[in-house]
């Protein structure tokens, strides 16, 4: 019997306990060497959590590009202001004396140019705080010479560095100024045009209802007076990403075709290519997403015929996202490499 144990114990049948009188107290174990039982590792599982992470930073690379976009329209904006020179960081501790010498001559004008330089320049840099309170300075100076020009152009790049920086009713209230100089001056064009930067501002800080009265009853009424059909192209962007915003999607939809239908009227591809892109988004909202893929093919088919890097790093990324609510991982992989590729490009190519 004793022997018929060890011969058991030797070919891994039973495991010997210390009570065994055939065993040595002094030895742990006897039998086959451990192995780990846990449930086998889940392939899939994994590449599905590896795509997640990937969606992960490419939802942040999309901000950042977001960010790097609203910087190029700043810079844009602040091209276009009255200085007295080009801005220079060795120039200005001799702006600093122009500045006082304007000053005991009382010359507002001369000084408003100086301070409007000070504001470009640190707008540019990126010292958002520093160019606000220079732009602020020299919009009361306009001010007291009655120059509405000039005071419309400080205000739009105040409106334009508040939301910048997240201020978004201090945007609001700088909108609500260009819109009174511009009433004034009747132009109305620019008057719907900054109707539309107010209702995007009361979209970020969720006044859905006002951002909609500004869209409806007052940019679109004057866009239409005008015949001006690029403006009411922008109306419909506008309330289909208001509605997005509020998940009222049939809603959302409905303007993304009429903008869709604006844009081939007008030639417009750049403004079909975000509508596509916007109406995919709506659909993979109803889980449409067969549908949505439909749209993105054709909005990446235009984007590479017009050479848009831009949308077209958008798009690969939204696809990677659509193929992975389909749970089809694969495609969602090699979406997001072609994202990757292409977004790093980009980024390699971005100056200010």
């Amino acid at each position: 019997m004793g022997a018929l144990a060890i011969m058991l114990i030797a070919n891994g049948v039973v495991w010997a306990t210390e009570g065994d009188s055939l065993i040595n107290k002094h030895v742990k174990m006897v039998g086959p060497v451990y192995f780990d039982a846990s449930p086998p590792v889940d392939s899939a599982l994994l590449y599905k959590q590896m795509i997640g992470k990937r969606l992960l930073k490419k939802n942040k690379d999309v901000a950042d590009l977001v960010k790097y976009n609203n910087l190029l329209m700043l810079h844009s904006l602040l091209n276009q202001t009255e200085i007295s020179q080009e801005p220079n960081e060795n120039l200005l501790p001799a702006l600093k004396i122009l500045l006082e010498d304007y000053k005991q001559l009382n010359d507002q004008r001369s000084q408003a140019l100086i301070l409007n330089t000070y504001g470009v320049h640190y707008g540019k840099k990126g010292n958002i705080p520093q160019a606000i309170f220079y732009f602020n300075e020299a919009f009361r100076l306009k001010e007291n010479l009655n120059d509405k020009p000039g005071m419309v152009a400080i205000a739009s790049n105040l409106a334009a560095l508040y939301r910048l920086s997240g201020e978004y009713q201090k945007a609001i209230a700088q909108n609500e100024t260009v819109i009174q100089l511009y009433r004034s001056m009747n132009k109305n064009h620019a008057v719907a045009e900054t109707y539309l930067q107010l209702a995007e501002n009361k979209l970020s800080v969720n006044k859905h209802e006002d951002a909609e009265y500004y869209i409806i009853k007052k940019a679109l009424p004057l866009f239409t007076r005008m015949g001006n059909k690029a403006g009411r192209m922008k109306c419909f962007q506008g309330l289909s990403g208001l509605y997005y915003n509020q998940k009222r999607y049939s809603e959302a939809k409905w303007f993304c075709i009429q903008t869709t239908n604006l844009a081939e009227k007008l030639n417009d591809k750049q403004a079909l290519i975000g509508s596509l892109i916007h109406i995919a988004e709506v659909k993979n909202a109803l889980e449409d997403h067969e549908d949505a893929l439909v749209d993105y093919k054709k909005a990446e088919s235009l984007a590479i015929q017009n050479q848009y890097m831009v949308k077209l790093v958008e798009i690969k990324g939204d696809m990677g996202e659509t193929y992975s609510m389909m749970g089809n991982y694969s495609a969602a992989g090699s979406a997001l490499d072609e994202y990757a590729r292409l977004h790093e490009k980009l980024v390699k190519g971005m100056v200010l």
